[in-house]
């Protein structure tokens, strides 16, 4: 059963194109590990939630290839685990549903701790999903969908 990780981050204020890059580029590194399948950036742009959202998608052929690429990462500088390994902070998501989106606008003092890819992002949340279901618009139109 193919695996989907998802991770929301946002970048350090007026880093938003070096954390696009530094994303994709970083989800290209992983190009070699068996069972990776690939990954995606996507920026929010409904202006919903904190500015310069950004959710990165990995997929793998299994939860087994995801689970084994942690071990080769987990001591490495990237996106998925804080630069200081002591660091055992939760993931910073509730600022997305209190007052630090309007602090950030009217230009207070941004509180999120910005401690993975070297200082770049702040980890807001993550989930790592089975895929259960499946459907494609482009499959189901050549009359094939998938269930």
């Amino acid at each position: 059963m193919k695996r989907r990780d998802i991770f929301i981050f946002v970048p350090q204020p007026g880093k938003a194109a070096e954390a696009k890059e530094y994303l994709g580029d970083w989800l290209r590194s992983l190009a070699d590990h068996p069972g990776y399948l690939g990954g995606s950036v996507l920026e929010e742009v409904a202006g919903e939630l904190i500015p310069d959202t950004l959710v990165m998608l990995l997929e793998f052929e299994s939860t087994e290839a995801a689970r084994a690429l942690w071990p080769k990462i987990e001591t490495t500088i990237n996106p998925l685990y804080p630069d200081d390994k002591s660091d055992s902070s939760p993931d910073q998501g509730t600022a997305f549903f209190d007052d630090t989106k309007e602090t950030i606008k009217s230009g207070g003092d941004n509180p999120l701790r910005f401690t993975r890819g070297n200082g770049l992002l702040a980890r807001m949340l993550h989930i790592h999903a089975a895929v259960a279901d499946e459907f494609s618009a482009q499959t189901a139109a050549l009359g094939a969908g998938t269930r």
